[in-house]
């Protein structure tokens, strides 16, 4: 695998993991944000259907190269929020992209909606 290029990471977001706690509300409490620079972020937009039965998603991909940006990335990001400046999205999974012949983390790839 080959090394890429700083300049194509241009992104900058927060994420924010859940502490598994609820607050009076039932609503759940997050960690303070963690800012990640040096990422990249392929944001998409999709829309199925047409007029009154229409629906909207955005499933997005968050690229975190550890060599970049050095954060350990693990099932306990799993429904973390991910901020963009401009919207939310939500952690749907973490993928670890391994070297071929080596036992180290290439990038994360955290997919999210």
């Amino acid at each position: 695998m080959t090394d890429i290029d700083k300049r194509l990471l241009i992104d900058t977001v927060t994420i924010q993991k859940t502490t598994g706690e609820k607050d009076g509300w039932g609503k759940v409490i997050l960690e303070s944000p963690v800012t990640l620079r040096t990422v990249r972020f392929d944001r998409q937009y999709q829309v199925k259907g047409t007029k009154n039965n229409r629906k909207e998603s955005k499933p997005s991909t968050l690229f975190v190269y550890p060599k970049y940006c050095p954060i350990v990335l693990d099932k306990t990001f799993e429904n973390a929020i991910i901020k963009d400046g401009e919207r939310e999205y939500r952690v749907t999974s973490v993928v670890p992209v391994s070297y071929p012949h080596k036992q180290k983390v290439f990038c994360y790839e955290v997919e999210c909606i």
